[in-house]
């Protein structure tokens, strides 16, 4: 994380909500072959009817800011016909999921997802900032997409991480968004004065919890 400039890395893991350190615990889930759409490391997640992961961005602007997130996808293991990795062709860990990929044989990809609703994580701001106030919040999240779509998210393909930003536009108090505020990541120029009511430091960080969990049930913010 770079704070206070434009180098969004997604959801970032800090620790458990009993103040526990996370310990790299993650879930594993099926990533269909041929799956459309962009997963970076840090995206948002959820079961599908077709009992597969997907990107939260498959929703679209008008749908994902109030669906429900399973967790944050942590990177996936797949294999394909044409090697990527030649120090471990067979079975190669990814940070990320290229859309469209087909797999050897079709086979499912194995995807790991931090799906346990009580992680905290670091996100960055957009341009306009998190303000003092607005701890306690809930909020949505915003992507950035590959030109000429609305559901296939852009990333970084060299590190895999993802580029989703906390819409500081939409804090609200709503149960339904996609997360909630809870502290500021405490770092030199990285807290907003409480003196600057609703004026936030452009891409600060905050902790926050996925508040529309598919694992659990949370109350309005603030």
């Amino acid at each position: 994380m770079a704070y206070g400039q434009n180098a969004a890395w997604g959801f970032l893991p800090i620790r458990n909500l009993g103040s526990s350190t996370w310990n790299g615990q993650t879930t594993p889930y099926l990533i269909q072959s041929g799956y459309a759409n962009n997963i970076f490391k840090g995206d948002l997640v959820y079961l599908g009817s077709d009992g597969f992961l997907h990107n939260l961005s498959d929703q679209q602007v008008g749908t994902y800011p109030t669906f429900q997130s399973l967790g944050v996808f942590w990177g996936a293991s797949f294999q394909t016909s044409t090697a990527t990795n030649p120090i471990d062709p067979a079975s190669p860990g990814r940070s990320y999921w290229p859309a469209g990929t087909v797999t050897l044989n079709s086979v499912p990809a194995q995807a790991f997802v931090i799906d346990d609703p009580n992680i905290i994580f670091n996100i960055q701001s957009d341009a306009g900032g998190v303000p003092f106030n607005a701890q306690g919040a809930t909020a949505s999240i915003s992507y950035s997409y590959v030109t000429g779509s609305t559901t296939n998210p852009t990333g970084n393909t060299i590190t895999g991480n993802s580029l989703i930003v906390l819409n500081s536009s939409t804090i609200a108090t709503a149960a339904n968004l996609n997360v909630r505020i809870r502290a500021f990541v405490p770092v030199d120029g990285n807290v907003p004065s409480p003196a600057n009511v609703g004026v936030g430091i452009p891409y600060n960080n905050v902790e926050v919890l996925i508040q529309n969990h598919s694992l659990a049930q949370r109350a309005v913010g603030l």
